[in-house]
């Protein structure tokens, strides 16, 4: 019955190739990115973008690879699809299988692997006997990416080009497996199949594919796909590809190739199942001897073994790429071949081949892309929050590695976190203007090198003024002029001039001064000269390539002492806004010392005062003998007394505090044309 169904399908092969040589119905062009690994062939080397594979280690211009069959595996058939279930979530999801396969390829790669074989009838699946065996002939499961008529499905080609877009990524041939045994039998047009694929694959622009048209051309298949026809099936692929695919197809375990077959073939394609070490040695070395491949010697591929590192160590001392096969069992566990399958390095097998592959390829180094996610802008000695992306070309993170920010002559490093993200501060130390940021990965021996950059602008600091010097000031006296200048407030700006003005106008005085290492800057003013009354002092901080401009304004008080002598006031009130009268015939009834009452004789003047300031004493004659002033100060310090009493012809007291006083029109120095005027403010204490 399988012979009558493989003539039917051969007939209608060769009925279709004599109509078309068109593409056959199947999914439309790939749409992806151009591939960044070219794979290509010079004698029996392999090289990948133009460069020998793993250049300097014994795996030079070889591909070491290792067969995941089932990378893209599916399986239509309800009744069997429970088989390959997983045991979190007790059902088989095919998208789950590719993805996590997908996020171990970098991995892989940076063991050392260049190639992996992708099967389209996947592999044998079944793996746990008695329950779950491989039959010989047609298996129940469906597996398989062709519909009975050749077409392509979708959701088997989205899966395809993910993993060849991934291995693309990380620098890895992907051997695209056609048929399979067991499955090959489910498509009735395979010459269809095989050019639908084809013309995928080429579409798709894919440079980093070879293909093993079936697997195990012996194992038992349709007369078209037998190995009988194998070189015309090579060449049909070869043919519609305009050379673009280098092709091949396999033998069972130990078997030898034909002479057609490797007259045709791009590379030879042996397997060794089965094989001691020393077979699989006499297999190579037959297979060298064979005048068919002596009259064109190419590259030869062990992509089907075992686990065992014997054998991978003597393929590759006799320059033959490897393929390790673990089949492992359905238990979510060992191996990479029975569903479902857990696609990471989680066991002694596995661990022991990728230690093996490192230690002969060397790493095969991911590209990476470095992307910067950071401020753009700070001020000056403010913290700049920097960070950046580092992922793999098919955006997987890479935690763990440093990435280093510059910005001028400063720098800091970040470690990724899981999500692949850096981050570090600099405060920036350089004037205000427009910088290159840079943002660089070093790389690792599994890691390319990457970095990005951008343009940092950095603006000037806010700066703030504080003003704390002298704001009551007396005419004719020295003005203490201090202020602080500080970052937004907070740290202290040194070195810095700051300018300060008492008044405005023609009658403006000035100094100036540099911040300490405090940030406080102060100088004097000498011999005062300004309006009497309020007025203001500024300290100004121009600003500079770093800082901002800042001032600060404070009201002042600008008044006069008497030339000679001082005019009091009782204690009992003197505080800011209460009217005063200073002199006057009935100034001892109109003011009251808390120490008690004053003579009647005294008027308000004191003519003896032998220190202007608080704490001293003062004295006078009686009435206006002591020659009171012709005229007032608008502004004019005044004594303030708790006590005053007379002895003799004298009269004294003591200065308990000193205020300012806003004279009042009508005073002249007769006690009957009263002194008087509101208290503003305080010189003393």
């Amino acid at each position: 019955m399988k012979k009558h169904r493989s003539i039917v399908v051969l007939a209608v092969a060769l009925l279709t190739a004599i109509v078309a040589l068109g593409q056959q119905p199947g999914v439309g062009r790939a749409v992806v990115p151009p591939s960044q690994t070219v794979v290509s062939i010079e004698g029996t080397r392999f090289l990948i973008d133009g460069r020998l594979t793993s250049s300097g280690k014994p795996a030079e211009g070889q591909l070491l690879n290792t067969r995941m069959a089932q990378a893209i595996f599916d399986d239509e058939n309800p009744a069997t699809v429970g088989n390959w279930a997983y045991p979190d979530t007790h059902i088989w999801d095919p998208q789950r299988n590719t993805n996590e396969f997908l996020a171990m390829v970098p991995t892989y790669a940076q063991h050392g692997i260049r190639m992996i074989t992708v099967g389209l009838q996947g592999g044998c699946p079944a793996h746990t006997p008695p329950a779950l065996t491989c039959p010989g002939g047609d298996h129940p499961w469906i597996v398989s990416a062709f519909n009975p008529d050749g077409s392509l499905k979708p959701a088997w080609m989205t899966r395809l080009g993910q993993v060849i877009q991934a291995a693309d990524a990380s620098g890895i041939v992907v051997m695209v497996q056609f048929f399979y045994h067991g499955q090959e039998g489910k498509v009735l047009d395979q010459f269809a199949a095989v050019n639908n694929i084809t013309d995928w694959l080429v579409n798709g622009g894919y440079r980093n594919v070879l293909v093993e048209t079936v697997n195990e051309c012996n194992a038992g298949f349709s007369t078209y796909l037998d190995c009988s026809n194998e070189a015309n099936v090579v060449k049909q692929v070869q043919d519609r590809s305009g050379g673009k695919l280098k092709v091949s197809v396999s033998f069972t375990g130990g078997g030898m190739p034909s002479d057609d077959v490797i007259s045709q073939e791009d590379l030879v394609l042996l397997h060794g199942n089965g094989q001691t070490t020393q077979q699989l040695v006499d297999l190579i070395n037959g297979l060298k001897g064979k005048t068919a491949y002596q009259a064109n010697p190419k590259p030869i591929v062990v992509n089907e073994d075992s686990t065992s590192l014997d054998n991978m160590n003597a393929s590759v001392a006799a320059g033959v790429s490897w393929g390790y096969l673990d089949t492992g069992v359905n238990n979510y566990v060992g191996g990479y071949q029975s569903p479902p399958v857990n696609w990471a390095i989680n066991t002694d097998a596995k661990q022991a081949f990728f230690d093996n592959a490192l230690a002969l390829a060397g790493p095969n180094s991911v590209a990476t892309a470095t992307t910067y996610t950071g401020s753009t802008t700070a001020d000056y000695h403010d913290p700049a929050a920097l960070s950046a992306h580092l992922q793999d070309l098919q955006g997987t993170p890479l935690p763990g590695v440093p990435l280093s920010f510059a910005l001028g002559s400063q720098s800091c490093t970040g470690l990724t976190n899981a999500a692949g993200i850096a981050a570090c501060a600099i405060t920036p130390s350089v004037a205000a203007g427009t910088y290159p940021l840079t943002v660089s990965f070093a790389g690792t021996p599994l890691l390319q090198a990457s970095g990005a950059s951008a343009s940092f602008v950095v603006t000037r600091e806010e700066t703030a003024v504080a003003y704390t010097g002298d704001t009551t000031v007396a005419q004719g006296a020295t003005a203490h002029l201090v202020a602080a200048l500080r970052e937004d407030g907070q740290a202290a700006i040194p070195g810095r001039a700051v300018t300060f003005t008492l008044g405005s106008g023609a009658a403006a005085q000035t100094c100036a001064a540099a911040t300490d290492a405090g940030g406080s800057a102060a100088c004097s003013i000498a011999g005062l000269n300004q309006p009497l009354g309020p007025g203001t002092v500024t300290a100004v901080f121009g600003g500079d390539t770093f800082y901002k401009p800042a001032s600060a304004t404070a009201a002042t008080m600008i008044f006069a002492f008497l030339t000679a002598g001082g005019f009091v006031i009782a204690d009992q009130p003197a505080t800011p806004g209460t009217t005063v009268t200073f002199w006057s015939s009935r100034w001892a009834s109109l003011n009251s010392p808390s120490g008690g009452s004053a003579p009647s004789s005294f008027k308000g003047f004191a003519g003896a005062v032998p220190t202007l300031g608080c704490g001293s004493d003062w004295s006078s004659r009686p009435g206006d003998s002591a020659a009171p002033p012709v005229a007032l100060p608008t502004y004019m310090a005044v004594i303030v007394t708790s006590t005053v009493s007379k002895s003799g012809s004298s009269v004294g007291g003591n200065t308990a505090s000193m205020v300012i006083v806003r004279t009042n029109g009508g005073y002249a120095p007769d006690p009957g044309h009263a002194g008087t005027g509101t208290v503003i403010g305080v010189v003393c204490p």
